[in-house]
C-alpha cells in the first residue's frame, strides 16, 4: 500500500494525476546518515507514491532503522552492487506498479543523500514540461557545508575523469542556476523514467559502483533521449563512499580500493562507449593519464593511490573481451552515434586549466597542513622584523616631522640590511663584471656549459681525465636558472650579495634564541664581517661562501643532530638534502660532521651498554638508541649516496674530500685558524681578532652554552690540525698548505650563538650584581666584537682593489698561444711560473682553466711530471719528447722569473725560444703531436680534425692511432663497424692498431658516467619527495574538509 505523505497543492495535485513515482533507497552500513535521508523524504511537499528500500548486509543497524521508520525493506547480499539493488527492487513483489495512463517514474536515493523539501516537486515539474526527458536529477551540495557545490550535472573528460566543471570547494550563489541539458547526473537522487530504464536494461552490471551513472547517462543519449539538471531541486550528499567513510563491499572491488575501483571504471566507460576506430587512441591516452596522475600521487607520498592509477587501467586493457562484450550489448539500443555527447565533453584548454588550478591549491592546502606551513601561519610579522614597532602604537592625530634617527630606531634591521647592501656594493665597486681571480677560474657564459660539463665522462683539462665531476657543478648550473642561465652574471651577483645574505641569515638563525633586535643584528653583524667571510669573498673560495649563505641552515641541521630521536622522518630527509648540498661545496665540513657523529656513537654505544650492579641497564634506553641512530645512519648516508659517483672517489683518492672548489690556493697558519681567520691570501690582517674563540672558552663554562661551546672548540681544533697540512691537486701539482676556510664557518655560528645566549639569559643577572671578573670579561669581548665588526667593514671597503678576485683580468696564456690551440691539432702549452721561491706549473689548452676544471684535475703523467722536473733542474735531455708525444708544443714562462731559468731551457735540445714580452717568454717543443695523430707504417705522423674529444673519418692504409691524451679502458674505436680495443704506449697514451682501411669513430665511452648519473638523479627525487609534505588520504581527512 502507498506510503501517506501530506502536504499537496493544485500544481502537485496535477502533477500527481499525470505521474507515478516510486522511492528506492539502497543502503549500506548507512545508519550515520539515514535519520535525516529518512526524514528528508517524509517531507517532500510532492507526495511519493511509494518508498521501498534495499540493504545490502548492513552490519551497523540500518535495515533495522529503515523498518523502524514503516519503510518496506528487501534484504540483499552484502557484495551487491548498486545497479543490481535497484533490479531488486524493480523485480520484488513488493514493488508497486504505475496505475495504467499514468508515467512512471523511479527516484534512486543513497542513503547518505537528503533531498529538500521541494526536490520531488521541482524535479517533476521539470520533465512534466519536457517529454523527451528520461531522466532528471538535482544540484547536489555537501551535507556539512550545505552551501558548497559538489554537482550540477557531470560529464567526463576525455582520458576518463569525472567532470563537473566546478571550482574547489566552489560555493553556491546561484550561479548555474536554470535549467540544463547535461550528460548524466548522479544516482544520488536522479529521476528515471522507468520505461527508458527498462528498455536500456538498467544500469551496467559491470559498473557495480561509481561511474554506473555518466555510463548509463551516455547510452541514455545514443537512444535518443534527454537528461536534464534541475538546479531547483537540491540534495545534501555525503559521498561516503568516495570519501572513504565506509568500506567498498561490491564483488568486483578488488583489494576493497574505492580509487582503484572508481579509476577502472573510468577507463571501462571510455572503451565501452567510444567510437570503435578511435579506441586504440583513448587506451593509449588512458596509459598516459594514468602514468601522469601516478607520478602526481607519488610526488603526494600517496603510493597506494599511484599503484590504483595503473593498476585500474591494466585491468581494463588486458581484458578485452569484457568491453567487447560491452560494446556488442549497447549496439541493440544505440540510435545515434557515440559523439552525440562530445558538446558535453569539455574542451581540452579548460580541462587543464582547471587541473592546473586543483594542483595548485592541493599543494598549498599540502604546505599549509604540514609543519612548515603551520608556523609560517602564525607568523604575527616579519621574519627580517622591519619594522620593530606595533602598528597599535601609532598616533594617527599627530604625524611627527620626518627624522633620519626616528627612521633608523623604529626600524633597525631594515636599516642595518640597507647598510651591509651598500657596504657590499662599495667594496665591490672596482669589481664589477666578470669575477675571476684567486681561487676562482674563469666562468663560462651559461650555467648549460656546466650541466654539459656535469654529464661529461671525459674532460680536455689538463693532460685529460676522466673524473667525476662534483655536485655543486650541476647545483650552480640548475642554480643559474634564476639569471635565465647567465652563469656569469649568477656568479656576481652571488659574491656580491654573499655578506649581506650571509647577514640575513645569520639573523634569522639568532631570532630563534633570543627576542633581542639588537643583540641578534650584532651577531649577526659579526657573522657578515667575520675574517672567514671576508677571506672567502676576497680570494674568490666559491665553496666556502656557498656554505657561508646556506650555513644558518645547515647549523640548524647540526642542532637536529642533538634531538634525532624526536625528529621525524620527513624532517630527517630534508636535513639530509641541506647537507647534500654542504657536502657537495665543502666535502671537508661533511667530514667534520661525521667524524664529530662518529664520536657521539661511540659514546653513546658505551652509554648503551653500560650496565650497574644489579644488571639494570642505566644508559639509555634500547629504543631510543635504535631511533637515534637510524636516523644518524641515515642523515649522514644519504648525502653520500646522493653525491655519487663523485662521493666513490675519496675512497681512491681521500685527499681530495679536504679540498674546497676551485684552485688549489695556499691557506693559513695554525694561529691565524685558532682565532678564527683562515688565512691565505685575501684575509684579514693579524691585528682584527675575531672574537669567537675567547666567546666558545667562556660557553664551555656556562650550563646552556657549554654544547655550543664544545661544537666550536672541535671545528676549530680539526681546522688547526688539517690547516698544518700541505696538500697538492684541483689544479696545483705542488703541495699547498690547506685551506680551511669552510671549517671556521660553523664554529662562527656556534660562538655567535652562544654569545647571544649567553647575553639574552645571563646579562640581566649579572648587570644586578656587584661588578667582578664576569662584568671585566663581558666588557673586553663585547669591545672587541665591536672592533672586529668595525675593523673589518672598513680594511674591506679600503683594500678590496688589491683582492685576489677582480674583474675583467687578462688571460695568463699569450693570445697566439690560445690561437694554436684551437686548431685540428689541438697543441697544448705547458706554463711555468713563480710562487715565492718555488716553481709551480700546468698544462693548458685553449684556455685558461674555467670554472669546475679545477676539481677534476688529477695529477699529471709521471713521465710528465719527472720531464718538467728535469727541464727545470737542467738535466732535462728527454723532456722534449716526452712532452711532444703528449701533444705539449709550448712552453711559456710566466713573468716574474729568474734568468737562470731561461738559459737553462734554452740549453735543453728540443726547445726553441719564439717570443719574449713584458709578460713572458714562449718556447716552441719540436715534434709535438697532435692531438690525433695517424702513424703510418713508413714512420710519418698525419693530424687526424676532429673534435674536442673524439674524431670519425676513413683511414686509407694501416697504421697506428695515437691519442695524445692519458689513458683511460673508456677511449673506444669503431672500424668498419667492429669494435677494436686501446693499447697504452710506454708513457701512458692511448694507441689504436689498424690493420685494415675503412671508416672509424674514436670516443670515449660516457655510457657508466650516463648511468651513474640517471641513478644520482633518481636518488635526489626519491628524497625530494620524500622531504615534502604529502597529501593525506581521504579517509584520515576531516568530514568537513570533504563536503
Amino acid at each position: 500500500m502507498p506510503t501517506s505523505l501530506h502536504g499537496s497543492n493544485s500544481a502537485s495535485n496535477q502533477l500527481q494525476s499525470r505521474h507515478w513515482v516510486n522511492a528506492i533507497i539502497v543502503a549500506h552500513d548507512g545508519a550515520t546518515w539515514l535519520p535525516e535521508t529518512v526524514a528528508s523524504l517524509s517531507k517532500q511537499r510532492h507526495q511519493i507514491d511509494q518508498i521501498i528500500a534495499v540493504d545490502t548486509g548492513s552490519k551497523d543497524g540500518s535495515a533495522k532503522l529503515l523498518k523502524s521508520a514503516g519503510i518496506t525493506v528487501i534484504n540483499a547480499p552484502r557484495d551487491l552492487g548498486f545497479g543490481d539493488a535497484i533490479k531488486v527492487a524493480l523485480e520484488s513483489s513488493k514493488f508497486e506498479r504505475a496505475e495504467e495512463g499514468l508515467t512512471e517514474w523511479i527516484w534512486l536515493i543513497h542513503d547518505d543523500c537528503a533531498p529538500a523539501a521541494n526536490a520531488l516537486g521541482e524535479l517533476l515539474t521539470a520533465v512534466d514540461e519536457r517529454p523527451n526527458v528520461a531522466m532528471a536529477g538535482p544540484k547536489l551540495r555537501g551535507w556539512h557545508d550545505r552551501n558548497h557545490l559538489l554537482e550540477v550535472g557531470v560529464s567526463i573528460a576525455g582520458n576518463g575523469a569525472r567532470w563537473t566543471g566546478l571550482e574547489y570547494r566552489e560555493q553556491d550563489q546561484g550561479q548555474h542556476d536554470g535549467v540544463r541539458e547535461v550528460l548524466s547526473v548522479s544516482t544520488a537522487g536522479a529521476l528515471i523514467r522507468r520505461e527508458v530504464f527498462d528498455e536500456l536494461d538498467g544500469f551496467d552490471p559491470e559498473l557495480a559502483l561509481f561511474r554506473d551513472d555518466v555510463d548509463f547517462g551516455w547510452r541514455m543519449h545514443t537512444a535518443g533521449h534527454s537528461v536534464i539538471c534541475v538546479p531547483s531541486a537540491i540534495a545534501y550528499h555525503a559521498e561516503a563512499a568516495a570519501n572513504e567513510r565506509r568500506s567498498i563491499d561490491v564483488s568486483d572491488n578488488l583489494f576493497h580500493r574505492p580509487l582503484l575501483l572508481d579509476r577502472r571504471h573510468a577507463a571501462y566507460v571510455l572503451m565501452a562507449n567510444s567510437s570503435l576506430w578511435i579506441s586504440p587512441l583513448i587506451a593509449i591516452q588512458l596509459a598516459i593519464s594514468a602514468l601522469g596522475r601516478a607520478t602526481g600521487y607519488l610526488l603526494a607520498k600517496l603510493p597506494g593511490y599511484a599503484l590504483d592509477e595503473v593498476a585500474a587501467v591494466f585491468l581494463v586493457l588486458v581484458k578485452p573481451h569484457e568491453i567487447l562484450r560491452a560494446r556488442q550489448k549497447r549496439r541493440k539500443t544505440r540510435l545515434v552515434s557515440s559523439r552525440v555527447i562530445s558538446r558535453f565533453v569539455p574542451p581540452r584548454f579548460e580541462q587543464l586549466r582547471l587541473a592546473l588550478e586543483r594542483a595548485r591549491g592541493a599543494i598549498s592546502r599540502t604546505w599549509q597542513n604540514s609543519a612548515l606551513g603551520q608556523v609560517a601561519s602564525h607568523v604575527e610579522s616579519s621574519e627580517l622584523d622591519f619594522d620593530d614597532k606595533t602598528l597599535e602604537e601609532a598616533d594617527i592625530e599627530t604625524i611627527p616631522a620626518p627624522s633620519p634617527i626616528r627612521a633608523i630606531t623604529r626600524h633597525p634591521i631594515l636599516t642595518a640590511s640597507i647598510a651591509v647592501v651598500l657596504f657590499s656594493l662599495f667594496a665591490f665597486r672596482s669589481r664589477i663584471g666578470d669575477l675571476v681571480g684567486g681561487a676562482l677560474p674563469v666562468v663560462p657564459s651559461s650555467g648549460i656549459d656546466l650541466l654539459r660539463q656535469y654529464v661529461a665522462s671525459w674532460h680536455t683539462v689538463g693532460l685529460g681525465t676522466s673524473s667525476n665531476t662534483p655536485p655543486w657543478v650541476a647545483l650552480l648550473g640548475v642554480a643559474s636558472f634564476v639569471t635565465f642561465f647567465n652563469l656569469k652574471l649568477f656568479v656576481a651577483i652571488l659574491f656580491i650579495t654573499a655578506v649581506p645574505l650571509a647577514f640575513l641569515g645569520a639573523y634569522r638563525l639568532a631570532r630563534s634564541f633570543t627576542d633581542l633586535h639588537y643583540l641578534a643584528l650584532l651577531a649577526s653583524l659579526l657573522y657578515a664581517f667575520s675574517p672567514v667571510t671576508l677571506a672567502a669573498v676576497n680570494s674568490g673560495r666559491l665553496g666556502t661562501v656557498a656554505l657561508l649563505i646556506i650555513g644558518p641552515w645547515v647549523f640548524r641541521s647540526l642542532l637536529g643532530f642533538e634531538r634525532l630521536e624526536d625528529i621525524q622522518w620527513r624532517s630527517i630527509w630534508t636535513l639530509a638534502l641541506i647537507l647534500f648540498v654542504a657536502i657537495s661545496f665543502s666535502p671537508i665540513t661533511f667530514l667534520a660532521i661525521g667524524i664529530w657523529q662518529f664520536g657521539l656513537f661511540i659514546s653513546e654505544l658505551i652509554s648503551f651498554n653500560r650496565l650497574n650492579s644489579t644488571q639494570t641497564r642505566i644508559g639509555i634506553s634500547k629504543e631510543e638508541f635504535d631511533r637515534r641512530n637510524s636516523r644518524r645512519i641515515a642523515l649522514l648516508l644519504t648525502p653520500i649516496a646522493l653525491s655519487i659517483p663523485w662521493s666513490l672517489e675519496f675512497v681512491l683518492h681521500p685527499s681530495r674530500i679536504l679540498l674546497d672548489p676551485g684552485i688549489n690556493l695556499a691557506g693559513g697558519k695554525v694561529l691565524e685558524i685558532i682565532t678564527g681567520n683562515p688565512g691565505g691570501a685575501g684575509s684579514t690582517p693579524v691585528w682584527i681578532i675575531s672574537p669567537i674563540i675567547f666567546v666558545a672558552v667562556t660557553a664551555l663554562f656556562v650550563s646552556k652554552t657549554s654544547r655550543l661551546g664544545q661544537i666550536a672548540l672541535y671545528f676549530l681544533g680539526l681546522a688547526a690540525l688539517l690547516g698544518s697540512r700541505e696538500i697538492a691537486g684541483h689544479g696545483s701539482f705542488q703541495p699547498q698548505r690547506l685551506w680551511v676556510g669552510s671549517l671556521v664557518v660553523l664554529p662562527t655560528l656556534a660562538a655567535l650563538l652562544a654569545a647571544v645566549i649567553i647575553v639574552d639569559q645571563y646579562v640581566p643577572d649579572i648587570s644586578a650584581a656587584h661588578v667582578d671578573y664576569r662584568h671585566i670579561l663581558l666588557a673586553l669581548i663585547s669591545g672587541l666584537t665591536i672592533f672586529s665588526v668595525i675593523g673589518s667593514m672598513f680594511w674591506w671597503i679600503l683594500t678590496s682593489g688589491s683582492a685576489p678576485l677582480q674583474a675583467n683580468q687578462k688571460s695568463a696564456l699569450p693570445a697566439f698561444l690560445s690561437v694554436n690551440a684551437q686548431t685540428d691539432e689541438r697543441y697544448k702549452t705547458l706554463v711555468l711560473r713563480y710562487q715565492g721561491d718555488q716553481i709551480s706549473y700546468f698544462i693548458a689548452r685553449d684556455k685558461d682553466l674555467s670554472l669546475g676544471e679545477p676539481d677534476v684535475m688529477n695529477a699529471l703523467s709521471r713521465v710528465v711530471t719527472r720531464a718538467v722536473d728535469d727541464l727545470v733542474t737542467g738535466s732535462g735531455v728527454t723532456s722534449s719528447q716526452t712532452l711532444a708525444q703528449f701533444g705539449i708544443r709550448y712552453i711559456y714562462l710566466a713573468r716574474p722569473y729568474e734568468e737562470d731559468l731561461t738559459r737553462t731551457i734554452d740549453g735543453a735540445g728540443g726547445f726553441t725560444r719564439i717570443s719574449s714580452t713584458d709578460e713572458g717568454t714562449s718556447w716552441k717543443v719540436s715534434g709535438a703531436l697532435s692531438h690525433i695523430s695517424f702513424l703510418s707504417q713508413s714512420g710519418t705522423y698525419t693530424t687526424i680534425s676532429g673534435g674536442e674529444i673524439g674524431a670519425s673519418g676513413r683511414i686509407s692504409v694501416p697504421g697506428t692511432i695515437i691519442v695524445a691524451e692519458k689513458n683511460d679502458d673508456r677511449w673506444r674505436m669503431v672500424l668498419n663497424g667492429k669494435i677494436i680495443d686501446a693499447n697504452e704506449t710506454s708513457n701512458g697514451l692511448p694507441q689504436f692498431i689498424i690493420d685494415q682501411s675503412g671508416d672509424f669513430i674514436l670516443y670515449h665511452d660516457g655510457t657508466g658516467r650516463r648511468g651513474w648519473i640517471s641513478l644520482q638523479l633518481v636518488f635526489v627525487v626519491v628524497v625530494i619527495v620524500l622531504a615534502t609534505p604529502g597529501r593525506r588520504r581521504r579517509s584520515q581527512m576531516r568530514i568537513e574538509e570533504l563536503s
